[in-house]
């Protein structure tokens, strides 16, 4: 079975915000219960000192697995420090 790649662009609240931290949560709280995996990260500048962090997510190619992106955006966005967060690319690997 194939997997996705999605690359989530997630947007913190302020340049003062330790994006350190959210990709620690995203890394070890978040993904709890949900089958992804974080295969890295990328920090994209935007403006004003304010970065955006690319994730770039590994699910499975099925209803499950969008299933499970979906969540984990929704946990992603319930942090205080996440401004918005939105699927940039989705593309199918692993044949």
């Amino acid at each position: 079975m194939a997997n996705v790649l999605s690359i989530l662009k997630v947007i913190p609240t302020s340049p003062e915000v330790d994006r350190e931290e959210i990709v620690s949560l995203a890394k070890t709280e978040l993904i709890k219960g949900l089958d992804l995996e974080i295969l890295k990260k990328e920090e994209v500048p935007l403006f004003f000192g304010l970065y955006a962090i690319k994730l770039f997510v590994k699910t499975a190619d099925s209803d499950e697995g969008t299933e499970t992106l979906q969540n984990f955006e929704n946990r992603l966005l319930e942090l205080e420090e996440v401004d918005n967060c939105e699927v940039e690319l989705q593309t199918i690997i692993d044949y």
